[in-house]
């Protein structure tokens, strides 16, 4: 809670607390980084106090798992009061005071704080490649800067050993050749994160991924392997031999060696992706298989984990372990760590295993940050959409291929309730199924989000016999088929996708209690100690917060502001991300790394496995593959795009001149700085030459886009289409990279019109509707000026009143015959008026009509008038004959507006508003109706008038969306066009079809587009 006033450190203070080693080290440290902020020595004086109160000082010099970390601040003027339980908790007190501090002051306040979460880590994998000895403690002091409280060393896979081993010393001896730890050095380590609130836990991954254990001792393993560590990624058949009792002993005098070096009451035991092939493989094991009834290789898999539970025991350890380790009956003091995603942490959980949650917070793979922050271990149960009342369904299979690995499929159902409303399940084969987010229906694209095991999903999908399209994992994307399964079908009818069971936890807490917190795994492909930080930070601040702060502290863009704030700040503490980049850029661009920095504000590296499952399609996916691309330097996420981005929605929402320039400024900056470079003889930045070719002309575009907008003029076709394409070439990896600019010149090229203003605002009341074209080429419109008017508007664009209609008639719909006779709806008067040959008329009056809103006309004078309630949702369906005699065709509609005749005279279209559906009826040879059909579904913004042309394209006004869709005579979605206003109304085709009129609500304006 903030008060009045504030702690000005750069007076000076003195600090009042208790003789303590570690709090003595810890305040140093303190005043030391203050100082390192403010920039001002920090002087010892007795006018203002810092005093740490600690209530129960810990026995050991090392972090306990369940550690008491909460706090109270209570800051005033002259005098800051932190007290805690522990003195883990002064040392997060302290984390907090220095972020609190801004210009040297801190603002007085009242705090408690404590962590949701007990397990907060970070997973560091040297195995694969190596990390020195310094790189580790610095990631210790980032770590502690904010609030994480476990460090977890993978220290032995198929491609090294790292723990020195003085009982079987040829481990770190050939294991080792890139570099290994003593165990003197592992030592200081556990001590230097003791000092810090750290734990530190040993993987030795057992009994697969043991290529660089078989180098050493061969006769342990299943069947003969390598004779060096292997250097290609991967997952390696190398594996323990289960039934030999000389890898029991040796594991017991490994693990109480490892144990002797860390403290931690858990040692992590691996135990993922054993392949089972040198098993299986392999006679003696078979045999041992028989004699002991184990049924298959998961057995046997068990089998080894419960030998290696008792030896942990025996040495004083609890067993950690990865998802696998639950397939075999080991008892539930066992820690599971899932990678496998949430389902299996649950389930893990609800078993009563302890659990840490991995999934979803993989930094080896670049993600958005906003992804990990919602990646909650123990997430809300969210409102589920109600299912009961469907009104019909369809569902599809779908497969997409990827580089490396299977091809990843499943099932996707769409359906739609009966209260208009659109949603859609996704179940990938293996994973529980899950309602998407933000489902769109336009027609028959489909576009949603939704978060998954791989990353950020962004989906935008063509629908009907087959599926297509593509699915955004995390920025880069996968090109998606698939088939129906079924479509359109009743309620009643099984769905072929079940529906999500949402998270519950039992009220006395007995499952989530299991739930301890969540580990940040940074896997070591691509990772050097050139480039940790990069891989590492700003996005594992991200998941820090979401570990430690409540459910509810959701706000992402709250979230990145903090983001980016931290990682300015700590970058002048320990952090070297920044640092790294300039060196990155520097190697690759000379002179010439500024500009280089520049234009990659607008470059990101592909995210999930993309870029790995590059190198493994080039033959490039090995531990000597360089790492030194323009890749290898680029942060996950680019802040410059995010508030570019930011900016432009600002622009678009308020047309800011200001806005405007500064979009203007930063796409002149990224063109002139990837000109520069193309300028340049520089060797190694020729395979870039391309990228900075499209940032230029990306560039050059989106400032031309931002002109098209302002003027309210439309791009040239060809321009739109190049533009577009430039945007598709941006979208895919090059050189392992995305132009991540793409995201926010997609958005401004579909704000760009299509049309422009024919007939200026004010010229037509706020309610224009109506338009039809004679047959001379001149537009008619209702409420010229005011109510109850039709106005005429020349080829020229010259406007003027046309008719005046009798009192209390307002019109709405118009449409012609073929002898030139106008038809009109009037919506107030209950009537359809006919003006022919100078004379105004009633053609039809029915007073149950409620408001006649749009006509329809057939070529044999049959009319059929929509007729919406739009008090209770509702509408209905008219008929006119030639003799001006009504008939009611449908009562039990939604809300009728828009209405078409095709040009075959085969079908009428009629859409509902509110409901956002276009059905389609046939029309039989008495101009009755039959077969009313499911054209058209839209999950948002209303439907307003339409129109046909010759070849059966039908053009809806999307009212509130700013844009006419077209449709073709199967109800797929051709196009949309842009308006400069949000509100069309109406539309109409010039009699040669080359132009389409659009009336717009509020502004009383026309616009035109050229088709």
């Amino acid at each position: 809670m903030l008060q009045q006033g504030e702690f000005d450190f750069s007076s000076g203070f003195n600090i009042d607390a208790s003789d303590n080693i570690l709090l003595n080290q810890a305040t140093e440290r303190f005043v030391q980084r203050l100082a390192l902020q403010t920039g001002v020595d920090i002087a010892d004086t007795p006018q203002q106090t810092l005093r740490i109160t600690v209530t129960d000082a810990r026995q050991s010099n090392i972090p306990v798992v369940q550690m008491n970390e909460q706090y109270q601040l209570r800051i005033s003027q002259h005098e800051i009061e932190l007290d805690a339980t522990t003195e883990i908790g002064v040392l997060r007190g302290l984390e907090t005071l220095l972020q609190l501090e801004k210009n040297g002051k801190a603002p007085a306040l009242q705090l408690y704080d404590a962590p949701r979460f007990s397990w907060r880590g970070v997973l560091l994998d040297p195995a694969r490649r190596f990390l020195p000895f310094p790189t580790l403690l610095r990631q210790l002091d980032i770590m502690a800067a904010v609030k994480l409280n476990v460090l977890h060393l993978h220290l032995t896979d198929d491609q090294g050993w790292r723990f020195e081993s003085k009982r079987f010393p040829r481990l770190h001896q050939l294991g080792g050749k890139q570099g290994y730890y003593t165990q003197q050095q592992l030592r200081q380590l556990v001590q230097y994160a003791a000092e810090r609130g750290i734990r530190v836990v040993p993987e030795i991954d057992l009994p697969g991924h043991t290529t660089a254990l078989g180098i050493a001792y061969p006769e342990l393993m299943s069947q003969p392997g390598p004779k060096q560590p292997e250097k290609h990624w991967g997952v390696h058949p190398a594996v323990l031999d289960p039934t030999n009792e000389a890898v029991y002993d040796f594991l017991t005098e490994l693990i109480t060696e490892v144990t002797t070096v860390f403290p931690d009451p858990y040692l992590h035991i691996g135990g993922d992706e054993v392949l089972s092939e040198h098993w299986l493989g392999s006679a003696h094991i078979v045999k041992f298989m028989q004699q002991h009834q184990l049924a298959d290789a998961t057995a046997l898999h068990a089998y080894f984990n419960q030998r290696l539970h008792s030896i942990l025991q025996q040495a004083g350890r609890t067993m950690m372990g990865w998802d696998e380790i639950t397939q075999g009956s080991l008892p539930k003091s066992v820690l599971v760590q899932s990678w496998r995603g949430v389902e299996s942490l649950h389930q893990a959980a609800a078993e009563g295993y302890d659990t840490v949650l991995s999934t979803g917070y993989y930094l080896d793979q670049p993600q958005f940050a906003a992804f990990h922050y919602r990646n909650d271990p123990a997430p809300a149960n969210l409102p589920q959409p109600d299912l009961s009342a469907p009104a019909h369904w369809s569902a599809w299979h779908f497969d997409f291929e990827r580089l490396r690995g299977s091809a990843i499929t499943g099932k996707l159902a769409l359906l739609g309730l009966t209260d208009g409303t659109v949603h859609a399940l996704m179940e990938f084969d293996g994973r529980s199924p899950a309602f998407v987010q933000q489902p769109v229906l336009n027609a028959d694209k489909l576009s949603f989000r939704i978060d998954s095991w791989m990353g950020p999903l962004t989906a935008d999908f063509t629908l009907g016999e087959t599926l297509q399209g593509k699915l955004i994992v995390g920025n880069a994307p996968y090109q998606v088929n698939g088939s129906a399964i079924a479509l359109q079908q009743r309620a009643d009818k099984k769905l072929p996708v079940a529906a999500p069971v949402p998270y519950t936890y039992d009220t006395d807490g007995s499952t989530t209690q299991h739930i301890l917190g969540g580990e940040m795994a940074l896997w070591g492909e691509l990772v050097t100690p050139d480039n940790i930080d990069i891989r590492l930070w700003p996005n594992g601040f991200a998941v820090a917060e979401r570990l430690w702060s409540a459910q509810d502290v959701t706000d992402e863009d709250s979230m990145y502001q903090r983001l980016g704030w931290l990682n300015e700040r700590l970058n002048h503490f320990s952090l070297q991300n920044i640092r790294q980049q300039q060196q990155g850029y520097t190697a690759l661009a000379g002179e010439h790394s500024q500009a280089l920095a520049t234009v990659s504000e607008a470059f990101e590296p592909a995210h999930y496995y993309h870029r790995l499952h590059q190198k493994s399609a080039t033959g490039i996916y090995h531990q000597d593959a360089p790492l030194n691309l323009l890749a290898d330097f680029l942060p996950a996420e680019q802040s410059a795009v995010r508030q570019f981005e930011q900016r432009l929605q600002l622009w678009l929402e308020q047309r800011q001149a200001v806005d405007k320039q500064w979009l203007n400024e930063q796409l002149a900056k990224w063109q002139t700085a990837a000109n520069g470079l193309l300028a340049t003889n520089v060797a190694t930045l020729k395979p870039y030459n391309s990228l900075m070719q499209q940032l230029v002309a990306l560039s050059q575009s989106g400032q031309l886009m931002l002109n098209s907008i302002e003027q309210q003029k439309p791009l040239l076709k060809t321009k739109r289409d190049s533009i577009a394409l430039q945007l598709e070439q941006a979208a895919t990896i090059q050189h392992e990279i995305i132009i991540a600019l793409h995201r926010p010149l997609q958005k401004l090229l579909e704000h760009t019109p299509h049309s422009h203003i024919w007939v200026k605002a004010g010229t037509f009341s706020g309610a224009v509707e109506g338009p039809a074209v004679d047959t001379a080429g001149n537009l008619y419109a209702v409420n010229f000026a005011t109510a109850g008017t039709v106005g005429k508007v020349s080829a020229d664009g010259s406007a003027s009143r046309y008719i005046t209609l009798a009192p209390g008639s307002t019109g709405n719909g118009i449409v012609f015959d073929e002898n030139g006779a106008m038809y009109i709806a009037d919506y107030t008067g209950h009537n359809i008026l006919r003006y022919h040959n100078g004379t105004l008329d009633t053609f039809s009056h029915n007073k149950t009509m409620n408001q006649p809103n749009d006509l329809a006309i057939m070529q044999n004078g049959t009319l059929f008038a929509s007729d919406p309630n739009w008090a209770d949702n509702s509408g209905k369906l008219w008929r006119i004959s030639r003799n001006g005699q009504s008939e009611l065709m449908r009562a039990d509609m939604g809300t009728t507006n828009g209405i078409a005749v095709s040009p075959d005279q085969q079908f009428l279209y009629v859409n509902e508003s509110v409901q956002r559906t276009v059905w389609r009826f046939r029309i039989l040879p008495d101009n009755s109706l039959a077969d009313k059909t499911l054209f058209a579904r839209f999950s948002e913004y209303g439907l307003d008038g339409m129109r046909t042309d010759s070849q059966g394209n039908l053009f809806i006004a999307r009212y509130g969306k700013g844009v006419v869709a077209k449709l073709d005579k199967n109800g797929n979605l051709l196009q949309e066009y842009r308006l400069n206003n949000a509100l069309p109304t109406n539309v109409a085709l010039s009699r040669d079809e080359k132009t389409l009129y659009v009336t717009i609500q509020q502004c009383g304006c026309i616009e035109r587009i050229a088709l």
